[in-house]
Parts: C-alpha cells; structure tokens; sequence
C-alpha cells in the first residue's frame, strides 16, 4: 500500500475511533447536542473573534470561577482550548452555524491525537505491540473515565492536556525514528506553546525539548554539529514560554499569574483563604505529604467520598494526612495494579540505560527515550501537587501521560519476552483489562454539567459571558460619598471636607470663598479608648472679614 493511501486510511480510522469514543461517553448526542454544558471556552472564543483577550470587558460578564482585572473579565482555563476552537467558530460563522459546536472541535482534536498514536509507532513495533499502544496511549482507562463522567470546563481542560502530551510523546518518538532539523524544530516549537492549554503540560513540553535535544546530539555525533540545531530548538521552545509570559501578563497582571489567585468563587471559602495567603498543609512534612499523594493516586478515594463532595471528609484514602485541605475525588483515575507495573517500567528503563552501549536497536533506544521523558514530565508534577492547597481526581489525570508511556514500555518488554505466537493471547489480556478497569471505574454525571447541549442553549448561555448587556450603576446609598459622615466608617485618622455656600462639594486644596464651609474631623479613639463616639467633628464656615 503506497503511503498517500496509509495516510488516508489512518485517517478513517483514528476519525472513526474519536467518533466512537465521543457518542460512546455521550460527550455528544445525537442528533443535534454537540455543544459543552459549560460556554466559558465558547466564550473566550467569541472574544478572540472580537479582537481581544478578555471575556468581556464590563463586569456584568463576572460569573463564578472568573477573574475580574485592569484588562476586563478573564477565564482562567487557558488560552490553548480556544485558540484550537476558534478556527472552527470562524467557519461556522462563513456557513451560517454560530456558535460551532464545540464537541466536533474535540471530536477533531481527538482523531489527530489517534492519527498521531497509530503513525508514531508504525515502525520498530509488531501488530501487536502497535494495537497495544493505541489502547494504552489513546484509550488510556483514566481518560476514557474522564470523558465518561462529569465534563465541565475544569474537566475538559484536563482531557485537552492529556492529548497534548501525548502528541508531544508522538512526535519525540516521530523524531527519533526519523531525525530531521525541520522535525526537530517544529516539535520543540510546539512544546513551548503547551503551557496555554494547562500550565502543568509545560512540564512534558520541557521534558520533550530535552529529549528532543539529546535525540538530536546522537544523532549528529559531536557537539559541534548538533549544538546549532540545539540552540536554534531552546529558542523557538522559549518563544512558547515568552508568549505565555506575556499574555498572563497582560490579562492577570503578573507574567506567573494564571488567574487562580485572582477568580471569584462562590460557596468555597477554604479554597479562597488557601489560594490567597496560605493554607496548613503547606507546612506538612515531605513523608506525610508523598504518602498522602500517592495514596491519593491508587487508593481509590472516589469510592469513599459523598458524592464527590466531600471537600474536607477524612478518611477517604489509607495515608490520608490529617491536617485539613480541600479534596474532590468523584472519578477512578488509577488503582493499586497500576504501582508493580509502573515500578517495572521504570527499571526497564533504567536497565536500558545501563546497556546502551550494548544495546543499540531502535527497542532499546526507544525505551531509553521514553522512560527519561515520563520522568522528566511527571516529577515536577509530582512536586507540584505535593503540598498544593487542593487535589482532586482531575488533577491526578496530569500524571496520565507519564503514566501511559510507562505503561507502553511494560507492554513492549512483555511483548519482547514471549514467543510471537503469544502475542495475540497477550493483546486479548490487555483488551479485557483494559474493558474491566474502564466498566469498573466509579465516576460522578450529574445531569447539570455533564450532558451536551443544542445550538440554541449554547447561545444562550455563551452570549451573556462575552456580550454581556451593561446597566447604569449607582453606589448604594452606604457609599454615598457627599455624605459628610462617611468617615465614620473608615479606618482614617483625619478626615476633611469642603463645601460652598450652595452646598456643593470643594476641593480642600482650593482657596476658600466668603461663606465655605470647612468640616473637619479626627479619630479621638485611637488615643482615647473610653470617647463615647470614635471621631471628633468641627464645622467652619469661612467668614467675609478673611477675605
């Protein structure tokens, strides 16, 4: 088969697996609900079709979770998920359908992250191996429970991320089967723009520029010859990095700012304390804090809690610390029979490594790869959550792609021990793991935030966000500023006021007229702890003979 007609037909297939996949999790419906519950990424993609950053720029667009800033309303979900939107909004909008439902964006983005699985690993793997790869990369059960479960922005966001890693796991491998400046160049550039569809998959963005990086020094042979290539490559991953600096600059005010210190919240004031000045289990110790992580990963505590709201319900996991800290989990993400094959994926590793110089093939090498990669992305990550002030089941899903590499690795070593004719057997044994981890999982749908919607809600829902309808606004009669006993209710030790004859307001600084008035008042408590009232007032009118 020439490899135009593979091309195609690896494109059938991976548009005929995210189809699947979306109507299976009913992520869409049909015949006409292909539109998120949730408009805050519509939303954001209406205000990049307007020409600006901001969701809207009057505080009338202020809902729950968004932030208020200098720069007008801001989400604070990332820049990435619109910007892959917004092309698809533009067409919908030459057609006539408007907003363009959201879920064939993701229906797209999930066929791409297929099309990039199966031409990744077309070469040095076996059909078998090659299958194995696609349910563990593409399919992964964690991901598959996701989508399967309550999708709202936070969630989406996360399912965005993991695809974006694992195209980047695709083009390290792409790269190294197949090493070219070009490749090189355009993997890495793409890696600095990662952090836009969540900061955390920033991380796997840099662990694949260093891979990339030493893919391509093997490669050239010397220093000399590859540290050009290399260079050019750390800049272009910069230009990502500089980008993401400068917008969360300009919509937060601060280039490390991502708004989560910014957003109002409603009905979580824990969270909101936390977020802002700080929180006990910042002060855990690092065996307590690792224990409490890693419990968290594998011990199920979606099983134990009330309904995946049991933000602070003890005993939802062995391990658990004691010291308070906001928790949601209300999705499987891994159990315990993920910890001895993850551990044996890692000495894999590591073993490969020791025999490099032995061990030359594309396997070997390719393990090598891939185990520093899953390492290098999912560390930080690790060290991130460690004492963050909140960990949910959706924050777990971060170490998916590390976790479905490690996997993979496992998988290709099982493959390499057993006789080819087993290989079959073994594929069947990771179909039916794979069927009972997935049928098995325990997930939370409620019917708000969960089901798509049609055309007509999404605009419904979309518009008032990013054309909100603005009002006159008054200051409530508290906030009156003529009122000349304002001061009473603010922390000032002096307060003064100045009024013409006909009663209206002066400025103090102003040299005074026949017949204004001067009121002037001073905190007589901050001295005196037994004055009756707090604040002294003197009333004086400027008489002619000062004129």
């Amino acid at each position: 088969m020439s490899e135009r007609r593979q091309r195609l037909w690896t494109v059938a297939i991976a548009l005929g697996v995210a189809l699947v996949v979306v109507l299976g999790t009913r992520t869409a419906r049909l015949p006409d609900r292909w539109y998120a519950d949730h408009s805050h990424y519509r939303a954001q993609v209406d205000a990049f079709l307007s020409g600006r950053l901001a969701v809207a720029t009057v505080p009338e667009g202020l809902r729950h979770d968004l932030a208020w800033t200098d720069a007008g309303v801001q989400q604070v979900w990332g820049l990435g998920v619109p910007a892959w939107q917004t092309p698809f909004e533009a067409i919908g909008r030459v057609i006539g359908v408007s907003p363009f439902p959201d879920r064939v964006a993701l229906l797209g983005f999930l066929a791409l992250l297929f099309y990039a699985v199966i031409r990744a690993w077309r070469d040095g793997e076996t059909r078998w191996g090659r299958l194995g790869v696609f349910v563990i990369a593409g399919l992964l059960p964690a991901f598959v429970t996701l989508l399967r479960g309550r999708l709202g922005v936070y969630e989406e966001a996360a399912a965005y991320a993991y695809g974006t890693a694992i195209l980047l796991a695709c083009g390290t491998v792409a790269l190294h089967r197949v090493p070219t400046r070009r490749g090189l160049w355009l993997l890495v550039f793409a890696a600095g723009f990662t952090g836009f569809v969540r900061p955390t998959v920033w991380f796997y963005g840099f662990a694949t520029l260093v891979v990339a990086s030493g893919i391509w020094f093997a490669h050239a042979g010397t220093w000399r010859r590859a540290l050009p290539a290399i260079a050019l490559a750390g800049g272009l991953f910069v230009v990502g990095g500089g980008a993401l600096y400068a917008t969360n600059a300009m919509r937060f005010g601060a280039g490390g700012e991502f708004g989560h210190r910014l957003n109002v919240e409603d009905g979580i004031p824990g969270n909101i304390v936390a977020t802002r000045f700080s929180y006990p289990f910042q002060r855990v110790g690092l065996g307590e804090a690792t224990t409490e992580l890693v419990s968290a990963m594998f011990d199920r505590p979606e099983q134990r809690s009330r309904g995946g709201h049991g933000f602070y319900q003890p005993n939802l996991f062995g391990g658990q610390s004691s010291v308070v800290r906001w928790r949601e989990f209300y999705f499987t993400a891994y159990t315990w029979a993920y910890v001895p094959i993850l551990v044996a994926a890692l000495i894999f590793g590591v073993i490969a490594w020791l025999r490099r110089r032995r061990s030359t093939d594309l396997g070997a090498s390719r393990t090598r790869i891939l185990a520093v990669w899953a390492v290098l992305g999912m560390a930080p990550i690790f060290a991130f959550y460690l004492r963050s002030p909140s960990i949910s089941s959706r924050y777990l899903l971060d170490f998916a792609p590390a976790v479905a590499i490690l996997l993979i690795l496992s998988w290709r070593r099982l493959l390499g021990a057993l006789p080819a004719r087993s290989s079959s057997l073994a594929f069947a044994v990771l179909i039916a793991l794979w069927a009972t981890a997935v049928v098995r999982a325990r997930r939370h749908r409620p019917r708000v935030g969960s089901e798509p919607v049609d055309r007509v809600t999404a605009a419904l829902s979309t518009y008032p966000r990013s054309r909100p309808i603005t009002y006159a606004r008054t200051l409530p009669t508290a906030y009156d500023l003529a009122d000349p006993l304002l001061a009473e209710h603010l922390e000032l030790p002096t307060y003064d006021r100045c009024y013409a004859s006909t009663g209206d307001e002066l400025d103090c600084a102003v040299p005074a007229v026949a017949g204004d008035r001067h009121l002037h008042g001073e905190r007589v408590d901050l001295l005196d702890e037994t004055a009756e009232h707090p604040w002294r007032f003197t009333l004086r009118e400027v008489p002619a003979a000062e004129l």
